[in-house]
């Protein structure tokens, strides 16, 4: 997780560890983040219900457990025929991957996330690729022009760090299959297809392909405010805010190792979308100055001012996402701008009991709109 460009929004401070915990999470060293505890393995499987037993129903029960076996005898013998060929159908349904994905289901309105099985493992391998890319690659990717001016030094970080991006984008790949939540599966998904794209870019890299690494690392840090909202307790500030409108509709799950780019194409909302962060900058900017790590009750009469000011502009900031995301045509976009507005509306409702564990919320929320934002520049320039 290297740091982000400017625009971006600061991370928050590092607070205090609990002691004779082990770290997961950002690099020794690395200011913006604190470190993670270690997480506890969620959703296991559980065995299905048997056959439901009636009188004088075994011999129906038992005819539904052979048709059962017959479909899935069928099933599999496609599979491996498909297999043998090298072939697989190009648009897989619902139905071909739901057994290999476990957010297929998932299919509700977005929700804070309060529990997720793959954070550990997600950490583990974005802090490898976090250490590579603090060692120079972060200073000088804001000012790289056009491939043939770059110095031997700038093509060599360039290419170590994006050789560790493709890398790290295979092994996410896994944990896109495993999260129970679709949201998640989208944001590694995003990880992955624009670190992948933006590595693909460098031999005829031009400045504007900066922004898929934007994307990609936004993408991170919003993976690692969640995990840490869920660790520190700050994702419990769901229960006091309302539930996101249900999604109108879902983008076909297919399977996760090859992600395509969520906007490869103009989008017209995207204007707005960058038109917001643009003014955030502006009218945020003294509340970004503030130390996450001061609880409410040791702020000054100033610093107060300045959170009360930020909160009411943060409120309705979120009501402007919640709506650019139900008015978007694109599934992604849609499920990022409703979590985002969720997450900003749990650190409004911290109000004078917040602490430094809620910094990790805003964090969530105003990344998600980073990675809609840069996704939209990666395309307009």
């Amino acid at each position: 997780m290297s740091m982000p460009p400017p625009g971006e929004w600061p991370s928050p401070q590092p607070g205090p560890q609990p002691p004779n915990q082990p770290q997961y999470g950002p690099p020794p060293g690395y200011q913006p983040y604190p470190g993670q505890q270690p997480y506890s393995p969620q959703g296991q499987w559980q065995p299905p219900p048997p056959f439901p037993q009636k009188g004088g129903g075994t011999t129906k029960w038992l005819l539904v457990a052979i048709a059962v076996l017959l479909v899935i005898g069928v099933t599999i013998g496609a599979t491996l025929l498909l297999t043998r060929d090298g072939g697989a159908p190009s648009t897989p349904s619902t139905s071909d991957v739901a057994s290999d994905i476990a957010s297929a289901n998932d299919t509700g309105p977005v929700e804070i996330i309060t529990e997720e099985p793959t954070c550990e493992a997600y950490t583990s391998v974005n802090d490898s690729l976090s250490r590579l890319q603090q060692q120079g690659w972060g200073d000088i990717r804001e000012r790289l022009g056009p491939r043939d001016s770059w110095t031997s030094d700038e093509a060599s970080k360039v290419e170590q760090v994006t050789r560790a991006m493709t890398n790290a984008s295979d092994r996410l790949t896994p944990l896109a299959s495993q999260t129970p939540h679709r949201v998640v599966r989208e944001l590694y998904e995003s990880y992955m297809a624009y670190g992948r794209a933006y590595a693909d870019s460098i031999n005829d890299y031009q400045p504007v392909d900066n922004y898929l690494a934007s994307v990609n690392i936004n993408a991170a840090d919003a993976l690692t405010a969640i995990c840490t909202a869920i660790e520190n307790g700050a994702a419990n500030r769901s229960i006091a805010i309302e539930s996101a409108a249900p999604p109108r509709d879902f983008a076909s799950v297919e399977e996760p190792a090859s992600p395509a780019l969520f906007l490869s194409s103009p989008d017209p909302a995207c204007e707005s979308w960058i038109r917001r962060e643009d003014q955030n900058g502006a009218d945020l900017s003294e509340w970004a100055k503030l130390d996450t790590d001061l609880p409410a009750t040791q702020w000054s009469p100033e610093q107060r001012a300045t959170q009360l000011v930020a909160i009411e502009f943060l409120g309705s900031f979120s009501d402007a996402t919640a709506a650019a995301a139900e008015q978007s045509e694109n599934l992604t976009v849609n499920d990022f701008g409703q979590l985002a507005s969720l997450y900003i509306d749990a650190y409004v409702s911290a109000g004078d009991s917040y602490t430094s564990a809620d910094s990790w919320l805003s964090a969530a929320g105003l990344r998600l709109t980073n990675v809609v934002t840069d996704a939209c520049r990666a395309i307009d320039g």
